[in-house]
């Protein structure tokens, strides 16, 4: 990073210690851990059908079969509902039946499905069982949903950080009538397309294009990026714009000697809290 000096950093040395000792421990959020209004809206969508199969769960154990069938032929909505209870979002499931040694694709839409197929599939998958199991299928679907929803970790994560750079930019330009933010913009023409985090406008003019992520481990999607970075630095540099990359997570404390070569090609990259104190110098230098 040839711009360490702008910062007030003696060497790049200097700055590479700073960097590693200033990573944030986490970017964990209270919301980072379940979106509560994405499981209820999905169950919301469901919960007169799942109200129905939840008398499943009164009736004797000798009898669940029959009442099944009774209530998917007189209620067919009732089955896409099925997927949810073993934490399956398609409604075409593929199995090989090891029955008759065929691969089959099990249809849940309420229209297209074939009612010995759902049969042998509940019966056979212990999901008609679990109603002799369980008190109440909304309850249990919605442990299903809140253990589906950690899957949607790793996209919050990265949601999570990339808005606390965009607040933060927001913070510091709300009084700058010149300056505008702007999360996507598809105008921009390099080498390739490229829809960066944020950008910001000075007097209607493009200058600064932001990158954001965060690693709380190891791995080789930070050494591609870091590579894919240093390349699209090149297709800026004669544009007139300026790359900021902030990136972030004691991953880097692991991965440091990937990210070093792009501190001397990459005209700023920053951590969070590197950022966060050294963002209006950078945007407003040439004020």
């Amino acid at each position: 990073m040839s711009n360490y000096s702008k910062l007030g950093y003696k060497s790049l040395e200097n700055y590479s210690q700073y960097f590693l000792d200033s990573l944030l421990e986490t970017n964990r959020t209270y919301d980072f851990f379940i979106d509560w209004d994405k499981v209820f809206s999905k169950l919301e969508n469901y919960l007169i059908e799942i109200n129905i199969l939840n008398s499943l769960t009164k009736i004797s154990s000798t009898s669940i079969s029959e009442k099944f069938i009774e209530i998917l032929k007189k209620y067919p909505e009732c089955v896409p509902v099925l997927p949810m209870i073993l934490a399956i979002r398609d409604k075409k499931i593929g199995i090989l039946d090891a029955d008759d040694k065929t691969f089959k694709n099990i249809d849940f839409s309420k229209r297209y499905f074939k009612m010995d197929e759902i049969i042998k599939f509940s019966k056979k998958t212990g999901l008609l069982n679990l109603f002799s199991e369980i008190n109440d299928l909304y309850s249990y679907l919605t442990g299903t949903e809140v253990g589906l929803d950690t899957n949607a970790r790793k996209n919050r994560s990265g949601h999570i950080f990339e808005k606390l750079v965009g607040d933060t930019l927001n913070e510091t330009i709300k009084d700058k009538e010149e300056y505008k933010l702007v999360a996507e913009d598809k105008n921009i023409k390099l080498r390739r397309n490229k829809r960066f985090d944020h950008v910001i406008y000075k007097n209607n003019i493009l200058k600064f294009v932001f990158e954001c992520n965060f690693y709380n481990s190891t791995g080789s999607k930070p050494i591609e990026v870091a590579h894919a970075y240093i390349d699209l630095q090149d297709s800026i540099s004669n544009s007139g714009m300026t790359f900021i990359w902030i990136t972030d997570g004691l991953g880097w404390r692991k991965m440091f000697t990937t990210l070093k070569p792009a501190l001397n090609k990459i005209d700023y990259i920053f951590n969070y809290n590197i950022f966060r104190d050294n963002i209006e110098k950078i945007l407003f230098e040439n004020k």
